[in-house]
């Protein structure tokens, strides 16, 4: 018999399921979402929340069919629908297949910046840092959305290939748009450091000849 204490979660509310989520606790939280859902099929908070728990518990197949379903349900939810299915994938290692979920995002909004990042992503996880660049690239130029992430994530690509000065420019831009951007802070750091010990290796260099 349950203890009075944990009775809570007994019955299938919004709440109890908004509760269970937020633990981190994912078996209770898709048995409470399947409960929930059969009543209240177009709480699309609660969907995302069912599939965000089936992707913890490793059932990504059921996740991705949660997410489709719902494209078809939810027209106007498209374009954060296409990213999450992107997620699964990517979170599989299927990063050519989440790359087309992030383009039909970006084809559901292309003002915005979040998708290009989630693509340069996927690129970058592939070795194809230079289509990642020029994804990023294409973030930078958005009007909406994480521009100041976009302008780190082609850092990332920059860095990896030895541009520096490049590096740099774009960090201290990400700095402009969010002066307390943390991450941004350090990787300036680290690109500053490399610029300045090849520096001082043509000062070696020319002192010598």
């Amino acid at each position: 018999m349950p203890e009075a204490s944990s009775a809570w979660f007994l019955k299938p509310t919004g709440e109890a399921l908004r509760s269970a989520y937020k633990k981190g606790h994912a078996a209770t939280s898709v048995l409470l979402a399947e409960r929930w859902l059969r009543d209240h099929p177009e709480d699309l908070k609660a969907i995302h929340y069912y599939a965000e728990m089936l992707y913890m518990l490793e059932r990504y197949e059921e996740a991705i069919a949660v997410y489709t379903d719902a494209i078809e349900r939810f027209e106007d939810a498209h374009w954060g629908l296409y990213n999450q299915v992107g997620h699964l994938y990517r979170r599989r290692g299927d990063f050519a297949i989440s790359e087309l979920w992030y383009q039909k995002a970006i084809a559901a909004n292309p003002e915005e910046a979040q998708s290009y990042v989630f693509l340069g992503a996927a690129q970058a996880l592939q070795g194809k840092l230079k289509e990642a660049e020029e994804t990023y690239r294409r973030a930078t130029q958005c009007p909406e959305g994480w521009i100041d992430e976009a302008y780190c994530k082609l850092v990332l690509v920059l860095r990896s290939q030895g541009r520096f000065a490049e590096a740099a420019r774009c960090l201290r831009k990400a700095l402009e748009i969010d002066p307390k951007y943390a991450h941004a802070r350090e990787v300036l750091e680290d690109v500053e450091g490399a610029l300045a010990l090849l520096a001082d290796d043509v000062q070696v260099g020319a002192d010598g000849s």
